[in-house]
């Protein structure tokens, strides 16, 4: 029997299947196949994959007026499904001494909880005092897409500093939750420059952030840690040091959610308490391959091309799959962010090579790009203006072809890194199948390698 989980009916619907044996036969999201952002209804391309004897279980409990595409034989709340999908993928075996915190913009009436390895509570948050949805309607008094742009406002909050007045104003308001309401946040906006809005908010959040994180290391020195908030990678970073370990899947927002669910009822069913996560890329498979080499020789000469080749990755992050990657020599983020339809001041992450990364960057790094730390060079394209990047770094051991491209370029030009980001245009799904990289390739006249030239 397979273990069928599935996130729909808020945004970012998504489907996983987990084998008897633990294995991830599937994981992905539906605005992948339906060409809509974030789109909150489970495609019916991703529904086939499905099984008569499937076990079938929801990502949070069933409310009255819930429309869904499947009947499930159970549902899972929305923070363990939340909490399940890191506890169930972590990379440490023993579970002893490990800590799950989940921090969102509501499920179930709750916007965050710390949980024992037994799903027991042992704090929860009432929705109504939410970071998560804090955070996004700020993003959108910001004149931005809430569930969508809150990386812009990130982005942006190291344009500008705090403002201590209003910082105080927000944890008055926040914590006394004046008017049941948090659109308390519009005399900020409309007082501030944006970046100063931005850098305010982020900070109040960052330390709301870290506050819970403290909480959680009372009981345990290793954290797994989700929901959407979890994309936050500037308070991933400063809450890094409170713990031994910490564990962020790829996928922490609702689509994540659907392998939380599939993975806390095959754990269920089993006895056991851990999947076999080896990687994210578990998504539409394209058959044809790409020929490392001939990207190269072509990034060399041309600056920039895409990638589209093997499965898609899990989660928002392009990791070298689904990916559009640029020449570092050279300073091309205006270049880049023209084509991506993005705003100037958005920055672009690196992927090096793991063996070099201390070379250049100095903190912390994986292979998911969930910290930032000091870049120690100058290579300015994949620079924040804050000094810092968001790094990726590539295993030996990495099954996507970047491992491979990085080898290739680091061999003719020196440099083990390049700039990689999604291939995907704003407000737009990353690039899926074939026939999507061909149409990106002849709407953007950006080359894309999906299968070799030879």
């Amino acid at each position: 029997m397979r273990y069928v989980g599935f996130s729909e009916g808020y945004h970012d619907a998504g489907l996983a299947i987990v084998t008897e044996q633990g294995d991830i036969e599937f994981a992905g999201h539906s605005e992948r196949y339906s060409k809509l952002k974030n789109d909150p209804v489970l495609h019916f391309r991703m529904s086939k994959l499905i099984d008569p004897m499937d076990n079938i279980s929801y990502y949070e409990i069933l409310k009255d007026d819930t429309q869904i595409s499947l009947k499930p034989h159970q549902v899972v709340p929305h923070h363990v499904s939340h909490a399940a999908g890191a506890f169930m993928t972590r990379p440490w075996e023993d579970p002893s001494d490990t800590v799950m915190l989940t921090i969102d913009s509501w499920g179930d009436h709750e916007s965050a909880c710390i949980f024992d390895t037994d799903y027991n509570t042992l704090l929860k948050m009432d929705g109504k005092l939410s970071i998560g949805k804090l955070y996004a309607t700020t993003t959108k008094h910001l004149g931005l897409k809430p569930l969508e742009d809150e990386y812009v406002v990130m982005g942006l909050s190291c344009y500008g500093e705090p403002v201590m007045k209003w910082y105080e104003y927000l944890a008055e308001a926040y914590n006394t939750n004046i008017n049941n309401s948090i659109d308390y946040v519009k005399p900020m906006v409309d007082e501030l420059s944006r970046e100063d809005a931005a850098a305010t908010l982020q900070k109040f959040c960052e330390d709301k952030i870290y506050e819970l994180a403290k909480e959680a290391r009372k009981y345990g020195s290793k954290l797994v840690y989700s929901g959407g908030v979890a994309q936050n990678i500037i308070a991933n970073t400063k809450m890094r040091d409170l713990f031994d370990d910490v564990w962020i899947p790829t996928a922490v927002s609702d689509a994540g959610s659907a392998l939380g669910c599939a993975a806390y009822t095959w754990g269920k069913h089993t006895g056991k308490d851990r999947i076999n996560w080896q990687h994210p890329y578990l998504g539409h498979r394209i058959k044809t391959e790409a020929n490392p080499r001939e990207i190269v020789d072509y990034l060399v000469n041309n600056k920039i091309c895409g990638v589209a080749n093997g499965c898609a990755e899990y989660g928002p992050r392009a990791l070298g799959n689904r990916s559009l990657l640029a020449d570092v020599r050279y300073d091309v983020k205006d270049t880049v962010n023209e084509i991506k339809r993005r705003q100037k001041y958005r920055p672009f992450a690196p992927a090096v090579l793991e063996e070099y990364a201390e070379e250049y960057f100095e903190g912390y790094m994986n292979e998911y790009m969930q910290y930032v730390s000091k870049a120690l060079h100058d290579y300015k394209s994949v620079i924040h203006v804050d000094g810092t990047s968001r790094v990726q770094i590539v295993k030996k051991d990495c099954p996507s072809i970047l491992r491979q491209v990085l080898e290739e370029y680091y061999e003719k030009t020196g440099v083990p890194m390049l700039l990689n980001t999604s291939l995907n245009i704003r407000g737009r799904p990353m690039v899926n199948n074939r026939n999507d990289a061909k149409l990106f390739e002849q709407t953007y006249d950006v080359k894309v390698f999906y299968e070799g030239l030879h």
